[in-house]
């Protein structure tokens, strides 16, 4: 379900990888830019014989607080709109929906939708462009529709 939300500014937007969260949690318009939040860093990584370990790893690297800083960064928000990269394990946008499922139930309630993106390969300007063409697609496209007026043919 797409929220009417009107206003861009109630919008959040988070574009999520494992070593970093880029975050528009005032819209896209803000004066300030984009929030970028960091991973901790894992200081005892070691390799596994593969195998032993979901081939090789033997942390999940998923920090706790690693989600809990960008939800609280989210707090204002309306509605969330979570970009990541991946898919399956490796993909952060859908571990961060299920921390906000399990610890921060409200705030799971407002993502409207999770987009799976090119996040390497795109920069700071082309993930705003593509969270406006998001935007445009589904708030605009849905909002005219149920803010049409009633045909007199049919009343």
């Amino acid at each position: 379900m797409i929220s009417l939300v009107a206003d861009m500014r109630r919008y959040a937007f988070v574009a999520i990888e494992r070593d970093e969260a880029i975050l528009w949690n005032e819209g896209l318009d803000s004066v300030s830019g984009p929030i970028h939040v960091k991973a901790p860093v894992e200081v005892d990584h070691r390799h596994m014989r593969t195998g032993q370990y979901q081939h090789g790893h033997d942390t999940k690297h998923r920090f706790p607080e690693y989600f809990e800083e960008i939800a609280s960064h989210l707090k204002k928000a309306d509605v969330i709109v979570i970009m990541s990269h991946g898919q399956g394990k490796s993909n952060y946008g859908l571990h961060l929906i299920d921390h906000l499922n399990e610890k921060h139930p409200d705030l799971a309630a407002k993502v409207v939708d999770h987009l799976t993106v090119n996040l390497p390969a795109l920069s700071i300007p082309e993930l705003e462009a593509h969270a406006r063409g998001w935007f445009e697609k589904n708030y605009r496209k849905l909002g005219s529709w149920h803010g049409r007026k009633r045909d007199r043919r049919f009343s």
